[in-house]
Parts: C-alpha cells; structure tokens; sequence
C-alpha cells in the first residue's frame, strides 16, 4: 500500500500475477493485454473462463434441483396444482422481495395455479411472516404458503401452520439462525443453509425465486402442462432479478454475473408496462442501464411504497398489463418518492443533532444508538445509512410507536452488527438481516441498556479494514488506452459488489479543463512523451470539494482512473473517470 504526495486514499497493487501464464492468455484470446491482466487479477485463470465471463451464457447458470429441498418444494407444487388447491405467496415490502413476489405471480398464473399474494404492512405487522398471517391464511382456505424474501426465521410462524396443517415452502436468502437452525416448514429452499451445496449463497431473494421457477418450469414440461411445447418463457422475468440484484447490493459474481449481464439486456426492451412507466418517470428509459441506476435510483421509487404506504401498490405496477393503470401508478410511485425524500431530511436534521450531542457525551464510542416516537419507520434505514456515512460508526435508528421500537441497523468499516444484536440479544424482543445490515424490535425501556451492551460487543468485534483503498488493477500510459481496449473492458462488467469497477493508474498531464455543474471538473489528459501528441478525455465529479488540489492542472500527475464509454448525447467517447491522483 501506499499513501503519497497529494493521494486522498490508499492504493493498493493487485499482486503481479505469472508473466508467463498472462502471455499466453493473450495469444489465445486475443484481448488486449490490460484486459487479460484485469481477468488473471480477478481469478479467471484460463481462456474458457475469461470467455465465459466476457459472454456470460445462460445456459450456464447451476441446476435450481442443486438447491437443497427443491425437489420436495416442485413434488408438493405438483400436487397444489393438480388439485387446484389455493396457494399463497407472501413476500417481503422491500425492492427483492416486491419483485419476488412479483415474479411468482407472474409465472403461477402462466403455469395455471389458483394463487393470490400478501405482503405485510411495514406498519401494522412488521416484518416477517407471523402467526397472524398464518391464521387469515388457513381461515381463507388457502392449503399451500410460499414465503418469498422472508420466512427463515419465522419460527413461530411455521409452528402454527403445522399445528394447522398448512403446508408451508420457504423461499429465502437470509441467514439461517446459528443457534435455533431453521423454521419446521416442508421445504426450505436456503442457500445459506448449512447442508446446502449449490454454490448459490450470493442470489438474492428474486433470485432464488427465478430458481424455483426454472425448476417448477422443468417439471411442468415433464407432466405435460403445455400440451404442443410452448413452456412459458422465463427469460423475459430477468428484468424483475436484475433490479432486485442491483437493489439489494448482492455480489456481481457467478451466477450473479449471469442474470445480471442478461437482465440489462431484457430490461432496456421490457415488455411489462409497470417497469416500461417506472423507467419512465425516473429519468431511465433513454439510458445506458447499469446496476448502479437500478439500486440507486429505481430501487428507491418501488422501497417507497411499502416505506411511505403499502408495497402492494409496486407489487400492482410490476405486475399489471394495463399501460393506463401502470402510468397512474408509477406517477403515484413517484409522489411517494418525493414525499419520501421530504420526510427523510427533516428526520435527518433532527437524527444529526441528537448524535452531535451523544458523542459530546461519550456515549457512543463504538456504535450510534437513537430513537423517537416522531421518526417514520419508512425511512430510518436510509437516515442510519447516512449517519454511517456522515459519522463513521455502526448506527440504529429506532421509531417507537406504544412504547415498542422498531429500529434499522447499519454496519461501518466491515463490523458484523448481525453479531453484536445477537451479543446484546436479551435486550430486544426480536432482530434479524445480514452482517452489514439488520433491523430489531425492542421495549422503550431496555433502549439504554442495549444501547450500553451493543456497544460492548462492537468494541470486541473487528473492522474488516479502517480505509478501504482503492485497489489498482495495473500501470498504463495514454498510449495503450485505445478504443478496443476500452470496449473489451467495458464487456467485463456489470460492475457492482464482487465485480468492483476496474482502477488502473496511469502517468499524463492535466490539460484545458472545463467546470461543470455539480462540482465536477471535465479535462484532458495528455500522454507525458509531448512528442506522441496522445491525448484522452477525463473527468472528476465533485472535483470542487478539493479545490485546494488543483494544482493538478499545472503539473504531471499519476491518475487513479476508471476507463470507460461515456455515452452522453449520444455519442460514445472514451474518458477517464478520476478516483484519485498523486505526484509523481
């Protein structure tokens, strides 16, 4: 690693990989050296794997039956529908599980199912399955439960419907309890489960749900269900994965590689009118789509609805086929944003204020822990996520509504939160959700002392790292950066978490440059040889936050730059987006 001259941030070298085994990779794909050194870097060691990777096949992606209880799962769906038993999903209000929820009823109703779908009022229910929900299925006659982006921790949940005799299929992404295992359900199809082997662990709860569809679709064609051949097309239910892939920040690696490349493809000519109005009305439906637009801007539009009123309003845009109804929604969707957005500052300003006075007091040491009746539980996930940002600690932000809290929870610097809940667990009436990420609920009266005790157990808990560097693939002049180059890069993506955006460092001089809105700064970057004349477009947003740094401009510099095609106004340019730079 290092840390010199003007570099804001640590870079940090990939090892050198085997000069011999690089040269030889070039030869027999006949990809630009840079490219080769950036596939070697990122573990793909052999001709077939980089072209795989380059051209992701979907043909390729793992057997759904690898999946542990898939097969009891399938047999008991058999059954449902041979009987034209009641069946009903129920998802989370989330972006993953909205689109999972989204995708069964999509594919049960093309493979002749009676079904209906809930998902549960963030307000009234919480999260979850619970007994109650079990009890109004049993009660409506429905003889078949599929959870979808939840369920792997309903314990008392699953207890009831066995004692009902409603047979219950999980469909979940979550982790698996390590000391109470999983819930008693017919089958749980979990790949975070322990005895679970298909190397599926990364896919996300819509992910998981494609997956069971791909294998209710195989045993469809067996038992004949589309008599002449014509099984429904499940490719076209890619749109709905890749948003619920890029929203819940699930790594862009393996098979996740494969849906996502796929699903941008399906996506830009989506045939759904809920997704076609919803691109619409975010600003998305002239744009190059990467996974950063889906997570950060689309993803946020269908969370407002279970966040601000109920997700079934999303759940109804994603899955309509009429065009009128689907612009009045997303419209609707669109207001909820905004008002989203509203409500989420002013709880930002208040939030900001009581942290400022706890760690004047000492009180928050290891993790930020605040709470307010007044606080929408809509949106205090996001709020923690910008303490974390602005105040670099673990942060719970707690709404209380009758003297019960129900609070988000946000990792800093790598520590597992889902640890310290379950150290300071005899303070809360329930948690769950990942290592970085998790919500709980808890009794006004024991906020102190959990907020003491969570503490405790993150000052034991260790950083993953204090300052992620920026990881540089390898050196290159202007010169080697050409049009090829760029465009083999560019088919290394999506980029996202697994897949990281590549960084090279290159050696140039700052040329003219051009200040744009937004604080970002537009320049040139020219090769250091004058004689070779080679110059390549660059730019630096929030270039103006280091002002005190422009002497960048007069002087040769070694770049942290991220090359890619900027495609703005319709043209494709090569242009180099700046990360970081130092002194030569």
């Amino acid at each position: 690693m290092e840390n010199e001259g003007e570099s804001r941030r640590l870079w940090q070298d990939r090892l050198v990989s085997n000069t011999e085994n690089v040269n030889k990779l070039i030869n027999e794909t006949g990809l630009s050296p840079l490219v080769v050194q950036v596939c070697v870097n990122r573990g793909l060691g052999s001709t077939e794997e980089i072209l795989n990777f380059l051209s992701p096949k979907l043909e390729n992606l793992k057997d759904p039956y690898s999946i542990k209880d898939m097969d009891l799962a399938i047999d008991r769906m058999v059954l449902a529908r041979q009987n034209q038993e009641k069946v009903r999903v129920f998802g989370d209000y989330d972006v993953d599980g909205t689109t999972a929820a989204s995708l069964l009823a999509l594919i049960l109703k093309e493979f002749g199912f009676q079904f209906d779908v809930r998902q549960p009022d963030r307000f009234k229910d919480g999260y979850g399955l619970n007994v109650g929900a079990v009890e109004n299925a049993f009660k409506e006659d429905v003889s078949l439960l599929i959870t979808v982006d939840t369920g792997i921790t309903s314990f008392d949940a699953a207890q009831k419907a066995k004692e009902l005799g409603l047979d219950l299929i999980i469909i979940d992404h979550h982790q698996v309890d390590s000391v109470r295992g999983m819930p008693k359900a017919l089958a749980v199809l979990d790949p975070q489960r322990p005895d679970c082997q298909s190397g599926l662990k990364e896919l996300c709860g819509c992910g998981l749900a494609f997956y069971f569809a791909r294998a209710l679709r195989t045993r469809g064609k067996s038992e004949n269900w589309w008599p002449g051949g014509k099984e429904p097309n499940l490719k076209q239910h890619l749109d709905l994965v890749v948003i619920a892939t890029s929203a819940d920040m699930v790594p862009l690696v393996g098979d996740n590689h494969i849906l996502t490349r796929h699903g941008l493809s399906v996506l830009e000519v989506t045939q759904k009118p809920g997704v076609k109005a919803l691109l619409e009305v975010s600003g998305l439906s002239k744009k190059n789509l990467s996974p950063s637009h889906l997570g950060f801007v689309l993803g946020p539009r269908i969370n407002a609805s279970g966040r601000m009123s109920h997700a079934s309003l999303a759940f109804e845009l994603l899955t309509t086929d009429d065009v009128i109804r689907a612009s009045e929604i997303a419209l609707e969707i669109e207001k909820l944003n905004r008002e989203r957005a509203h409500v989420q500052d002013t709880i930002w300003e208040d939030v900001k204020l009581k942290v400022e006075e706890g760690i004047k007091q000492g009180r928050f040491l290891h993790a930020v822990v605040v709470g307010n009746a007044n606080w929408h539980e809509g949106v205090i996930g996001i709020v923690a996520s910008r303490v974390v940002e602005t105040f670099q600690k673990p942060t719970v932000i707690i709404s209380f509504r009758d003297e019960i809290g129900k609070g988000s929870v946000r990792s800093c610097f790598g520590k597992d939160v889902l640890l310290a809940l379950r150290l300071s667990a005899k303070y809360l009436k329930s948690f769950g959700g990942h290592k970085y990420a998790a919500g709980l609920s808890i009794d006004k009266g024991q906020c102190d002392n959990f907020c003491e005790a969570f503490n405790q157990a993150l000052s034991q808990i260790p950083e993953d790292l204090e300052l992620k560097p920026l990881v540089i693939e390898g050196s290159c002049s202007v010169e080697e950066l050409n049009f090829k180059t760029f465009r083999e890069l560019e088919s290394l993506g999506p980029f996202g978490p697994g897949n990281s955006e590549i960084i090279f460092r290159v050696k140039a001089m700052a040329a003219s440059h051009q200040i744009l809105k937004g604080k970002h700064i537009k320049f040139r970057l020219s090769s250091i040889d004058l004689d070779m004349k080679k110059y390549i477009n660059a730019i630096w947003f929030h270039a103006l936050d280091h002002e005190q740094e422009f002497s960048f401009l007069k002087n040769v510099k070694e770049w942290a730059c991220i090359p890619e095609l900027n495609r703005y106004g319709g043209f494709v340019t090569p242009t180099l987006r700046i990360k970081d730079f130092k002194k030569i």
